[in-house]
């Protein structure tokens, strides 16, 4: 009886140690989140004041200076706050407008969406964010024919077209960066097995 009441008993700890860890993942995650959404904001008001303060040079030039003929093939960057980015993505339909990173790395994914792979010119153009609401957490919502815009740091911008949504394997690299789009935007699924992935043209 004594045995049973003990095992009765640890069985109540255990399930109140459990409760403790999956409320204090929760705030975790939360504060997280709340962090990566104050970064992001942060850093695109600056871009966009580059950006700004960049038309605003381009349309102070004179326009009888005849510009080079080829487009350049690697995007320009501005640092700010200590990052390098290549300019803000806008998806209309989610209202999101988000900084984008010049290089991706696990660390600065917590901070906004990173340039994976390609560029505008080449049409190979691929970026990566973190799963969190306030970046591409919600990419599953869009629909063929959505808005997505990009706006380089000299104040083009690149407009897209929604084609396709399709989830890839955690591992399909060459898929991801070989499609044939001209936008590919992407993010994991809760637990990292898989790759939201939004193709656009």
């Amino acid at each position: 009886m004594k045995m049973r009441k003990g095992f009765g008993i640890c069985c109540i700890a255990l399930g109140i140690c459990c409760l403790i860890a999956s409320v204090g993942l929760i705030a975790y995650n939360h504060w997280e989140e709340e962090n990566a959404q104050n970064a992001s904001n942060s850093l695109l008001q600056d871009v966009r004041e580059n950006i700004l303060d960049n038309t605003r040079e381009e349309s102070g030039r004179d326009e009888s200076i005849e510009s080079p003929g080829d487009i350049p093939q690697e995007m320009l960057t501005t640092q700010v706050s200590g990052y390098d980015c290549i300019g803000v993505l806008s998806i209309p339909v989610l209202e999101l407008e988000l900084p984008v990173l010049t290089d991706w790395s696990y660390a600065k994914l917590k901070i906004a969406p990173c340039h994976y792979f390609g560029s505008c010119f080449e049409k190979d153009f691929v970026i990566a964010a973190h799963n969190f609401q306030s970046h591409f957490g919600r990419l599953s919502e869009l629909q063929p024919k959505d808005l997505v815009l990009f706006t380089d740091i000299s104040g083009t911008v690149y407009c897209y077209e929604v084609v396709l949504l399709e989830t890839l394997p955690g591992n399909a690299t060459q898929e991801m960066i070989t499609s044939g789009f001209d936008l590919s935007l992407y993010t994991c699924t809760p637990g990292g097995a898989s790759r939201i992935t939004v193709r656009c043209n």
